[in-house]
């Protein structure tokens, strides 16, 4: 096992017990994200020892931003606290750097190196698959949104992640998944009573 690889082990744990403290990012969020990165940075031959990191690192503190009513500041504080633990370590200065990258430019579109425009593309797929957009609706909903402003909700997400992807890779692996979320919204929000009695015939027939 590699250095980075024991503060991965520490990280991991780190994050989990956030994530059972604020139950935000989900556990699911999080593995998806980090290992759909680490599979970028392999193809792209990025650095992956900045890419576990930092793709562990982007939301470690959304659940407690949320929870103070910072939501808008989530990045700004998941850094400061990254910045904190890395000085734990004998990691150099241009290393720290780097994985600090995967943080703050999670939501830009320029980005200062491959390894944060990886772990930025890989927390955008992450909503560009049917199984979180099936989630989404329940989640908005069991907060009492209707099922149109649900549609709506989903619409948007759905859009502004996929225009936001950067990389190729992404846009083409993930392009079929982007297509067949735009048929569902389109057909569900159509007729959604009609569409909803389908699915349980589907499923009961």
């Amino acid at each position: 096992m590699g250095y980075v690889d024991e503060i991965i082990d520490e990280l991991d744990q780190l994050a989990v017990a956030e994530i059972m403290k604020y139950a935000v990012p989900t556990l699911d969020d999080y593995n998806d994200t980090v290992i759909l990165a680490v599979e970028l940075g392999k193809n792209l031959n990025a650095n992956l020892e900045v890419i576990k990191l930092g793709a562990r690192l982007m939301e470690i503190k959304l659940g407690e931003a949320i929870h103070k009513k910072k939501k808008a500041h989530y990045t700004e504080i998941s850094s400061e606290f990254a910045s904190a633990f890395l000085t734990g370590y004998p990691l150099s200065e241009e290393f720290k750097k780097k994985v600090i990258a995967c943080i703050e430019e999670q939501n830009e579109n320029k980005f200062s190196s491959m390894e944060a425009e990886i772990c930025a593309n890989a927390t955008r797929c992450n909503y560009l698959t049917p199984k979180k957009v099936f989630k989404r609706f329940y989640n908005l909903h069991d907060r009492g949104y209707s099922f149109a402003e649900a549609f709506l909700l989903v619409d948007e997400k759905t859009e502004e992640k996929w225009k936001k992807l950067t990389l190729d890779i992404c846009k083409k692996n993930w392009e079929d998944n982007y297509k067949k979320i735009r048929e569902f919204i389109e057909l569900a929000r159509n007729n959604p009573a009609d569409f909803v009695a389908e699915k349980k015939e589907r499923l009961t027939g």
